[in-house]
């Protein structure tokens, strides 16, 4: 959901301020790692194992860039609560660098690094769902990459257990949500809304388990002084209806719409289901429904066909547990990342037999896997610009802090 902003002629936070009190004193740097070296800014808007070419930082002007380091402190959304746990300064990530025959990172070398977007699905171990996280401000994340005197942080092959496979897991979780942030209907807050009357939802979807119902979640309103209705299809079979209250719309100081909220799960009728929401106006030509989102959990076979493939199997999480992973492939030159935690991925050390990749893995913790070839990946975009050096760590602390518009500057 958007924010909508607006310019004020200045805000004043009117409470004191200390720049090196956000984290304990042992966990704050003292400086930053943007206070020296050279400096380009790499913009990501969604996850996955992204590419940068040697001549491509040569074009961009770095100077010297065989020793590539990359950096960020993406966390998504920070918490709107000042006391809640937040990162400190650039955190370095593992990369990965092809350097050929050589073994030098220079002309005709690449590396490939795992970045995600600025949103989250945050798995809820207690519902078995999972939330989808949008960052309201930013649809895009920035890595930051610089080149040093010596090597930086490399993906290294992760240790895979000794202990015998207790599980098998062969699917994993399918996640999709469309919100499509259209529409701020008071002019006010974070709720934004796309008018609808028939809307189709295509999730993507492939290799549906038929067995396994599809979770969902979905937020409608509507504006009507009648009560109202949203059907979901898949194909003509009525899959779902949501009836949403009328309003009285003569009293200007009132409810402008009603929102309602419905969860619940859908037997699928195709392994790549798609579906319909419709919007009953219930007889009122001027009535006007909206969707907020939908959200869809589902399970799916494993494949790997050589495009960029995420895998978490939320049915695998069990204390002590070992499990072995099974992906169909016929791709022989395929690779697979534990990008669990984002900013120290690691390589999965893979079988490749009798048409399937296979690995055991630990799975007290949820894990998510990504696989790819090297070369079909993403691409990042790069601002040609240098990023100026700063240091915000080792400024004094302030007792107050105001921020404002260029044009209000004298003012404020």
């Amino acid at each position: 959901m958007k924010i909508l902003i607006q310019i004020l002629p200045f805000f004043l936070l009117l409470f004191p301020i200390n720049l090196g009190a956000q984290n304990t004193k042992d966990s704050y740097s003292s400086s930053s790692v943007l206070s020296s070296g050279d400096w380009l800014r790499i913009a990501v808007t969604e996850d996955g194992i992204y590419r940068i070419d040697y001549s491509k930082l040569k074009q961009l002007g770095m100077m010297n860039p065989s020793n590539p380091r990359i950096f960020s402190n993406n966390f998504g959304q920070l918490s709107f609560f000042n006391n809640d746990p937040k990162p400190d300064d650039l955190k370095e990530l593992s990369i990965f660098t092809f350097t050929g025959d050589d073994g030098i990172f220079n002309e005709g070398d690449y590396l490939l690094f795992y970045g995600k977007g600025t949103s989250r699905w945050i798995y809820n171990d207690s519902t078995k769902t999972y939330e989808y996280l949008r960052h309201n401000y930013s649809d895009t994340a920035f890595y930051f990459i610089t080149s040093g005197s010596t090597p930086g942080k490399r993906v290294k092959p992760v240790t895979e257990p000794s202990q015998t496979a207790s599980d098998s897991s062969s699917s994993s979780d399918a996640l999709f949500i469309h919100e499509l942030e259209d529409l701020n209907l008071i002019k006010s807050g974070r709720e934004w809304f796309q008018q609808i009357i028939n809307i189709d939802i295509n999730p993507g979807f492939s290799d549906i388990l038929l067995s396994e119902k599809i979770k969902y979640d979905i937020r409608v309103a509507a504006r009507a002084s009648v009560p109202t209705i949203f059907r979901l299809y898949e194909g003509p079979t009525l899959m779902k209806s949501i009836q949403v209250q009328g309003v009285n719309l003569f009293n200007n100081t009132g409810t402008y719409m009603q929102i309602t909220d419905s969860t619940g799960s859908l037997q699928p009728g195709s392994t790549s289901p798609v579906y319909e929401i419709r919007f009953f106006n219930n007889g009122e030509t001027g009535a006007e429904g909206y969707l907020d989102y939908i959200t869809l959990q589902g399970r799916k076979s494993n494949s790997f066909t050589g495009f960029l493939a995420q895998y978490r199997d939320s049915k695998s999480v069990a204390p002590g547990r070992i499990t072995r992973f099974i992906i169909p492939s016929t791709i022989t030159d395929a690779n697979v990342w534990d990008v669990s935690d984002p900013f120290n991925a690691k390589q999965i050390n893979l079988t490749i037999t009798g048409g399937n990749l296979t690995f055991k893995a630990g799975t007290d913790t949820l894990k998510t896997f990504i696989a790819f070839v090297p070369g079909n990946v993403l691409i990042p975009l790069i601002k040609p610009a240098a990023i100026p050096n700063q240091d915000l760590h080792s400024s004094e602390p302030a007792d107050m802090i105001i921020m404002t518009h260029p044009i209000f500057r004298e003012y404020a």
